[in-house]
Order: structure tokens, then sequence, then C-alpha cells
């Protein structure tokens, strides 16, 4: 059970102070309610931002580590290039490829990690905007619920008063009638 239904059912009022009272804790419940999906949508970004810092900076120490190690590949071809002529084309090639597919990898994280980082903006921004949607919904029901409570109490005030004239009329009339039956009316 919610907090807004808990209130709901813990509160039958009556009475209208009871009934404004209810509507005030209502209205109280669903503001709690959108400040708590607030905070859930701010949790959420800052644990995506969190985890999404941490894949960023193992991704450049694996970036700072491949550059370490191509540097030094490279430093050993050049090494091996002046102490083997013949096979150092045949180095050269392969620390290209190497190299080329390190990029390839790094630019195929990068591409992977963007989309990731898409796809939970888009899903964040879903969920704000049903939370919204929702929040008006409920909102425009709080409306209706203050708008039926008025014209109840009117029809009810009205009601009332025309009762309370039908009684006023039987009673001057059941008191006409007493003093003509005691003789006091001429």
């Amino acid at each position: 059970m919610t907090d807004l239904e808990a209130v709901a059912d813990s509160e039958t009022c009556s009475d209208p102070d009871g009934e404004i009272r209810h509507l005030k804790s209502t209205i109280a419940a669903l503001r709690q309610a959108l400040e708590d999906g607030e905070a859930e949508r701010n949790a959420l970004r800052q644990r995506v931002r969190a985890a999404y810092e941490g894949d960023i900076a193992e991704l450049k120490a694996t970036i700072t580590a491949l550059r370490d190690a191509l540097e030094e590949s490279r430093h050993s071809g050049r090494m091996a290039a002046e102490s083997v002529v013949a096979n150092s084309a045949g180095e050269i090639a392969q620390l290209r490829q190497i190299a080329q597919a390190l990029r390839d990898a790094i630019e195929s994280l990068h591409h992977e990690h963007r989309q990731e980082i898409q796809r939970l903006t888009a899903a964040a921004q879903d969920e704000a905007v049903q939370l919204q949607a929702a929040a008006r919904t409920l909102r425009e029901q709080l409306e209706e619920a203050a708008s039926q409570t008025l014209i109840q109490k009117q029809e009810a005030a009205a009601a009332a008063a025309g009762e309370i004239r039908e009684l006023k009329a039987t009673c001057q009339t059941l008191r006409y009638e007493l003093d003509r039956a005691r003789g006091n009316v001429e």
C-alpha cells in the first residue's frame, strides 16, 4: 500500500474540515511521491554518471597502457630493424596491424559507451515523462475531487435550507392549528 493509499484509507472524513484536512494530506502525499520520484531519478543519474566515469577512467588507463605497449613495441621494432634489416618490414607491418586493431577496439568501446549513455539517458527521460504524466493525472483527479466536494456541499446546503423552510412552514401551520384548537384564533 502506498503512502497515498494509506492516507486515503486512514482518513474517512464526514465533516468539511476533515475533508479539507484529508485533501491537504493527499496533496502532501502527492508532493512527497513526486519529490521521491525526482530523488530516485537524480540518484540514478549519479549512479550512471559514476559508473561511466569509472569506465572512462578504465578506458583512459587502457589507452595509456596500450600506448605504452605500442611505444615499447615500436622501440623494439626499431632496435630489431637495426639488427635485422630483412625482418624489419614484417615486424613494422605487424605492429601497424596491432596498432590499427587497438584503435579499432578503442573506437568500438567508445561507440558502445556512447550508445549505452544514450540508452540510459532515453530511459531516464522516459521515466521522467511518465512521472510527470502521473503527477498531472493525480493533480487533475485531485481538482475533480475538490470540485465534486464543493458541488456536494452546495447541494447539501440547498437541501438543508429547503428542509428548514418546510419545517418552519409546518411549525407555523401546527402552531396556528394548536391556537385554533385552543380557541385562541378568531
